[in-house]
């Protein structure tokens, strides 16, 4: 059995501040159910080689919007990069200047 320490936190991960507007509270609880979604297509976006979570985030909105035929932001995909990178499945993979922004940026790549 593996037991917890003090520094162990269990509970999920807040997508709304306690100081955002209500309506930033509403948009995230919409949201919550759809996250392990929308993390699996940002993770298929790393998958051929390194990219800024900008290039990964565009990529995923494109493609996934076309095959589904439904709307998502590009910056609702992007914003999943944390999460990859607190459940270890992404990496930092140094630096390089990205395609949709023009600057030196952090790239990501799978985890092995």
């Amino acid at each position: 059995m593996n037991q917890g320490t003090l520094f162990d936190d269990e509970r999920p991960a807040k997508i709304a501040r306690d100081s955002d507007p209500e309506t930033s509270h509403t948009a995230a609880a919409e949201l919550l159910p759809k996250l392990g979604r929308l993390e699996a297509r940002l993770l298929s976006a790393f998958k051929k080689w390194p990219k800024t979570a900008r290039e990964a985030a565009e990529d995923a909105s494109r493609l996934f919007n076309c095959l589904s035929g439904e709307h998502t932001e590009t910056d609702t995909y992007r914003k999943r990069y944390t999460g990859l990178l607190k459940k270890d499945r992404i990496e930092a993979s140094g630096t390089k200047v990205c395609r949709v922004t023009g600057k030196n940026v952090t790239a990501y790549k799978l985890k092995d």
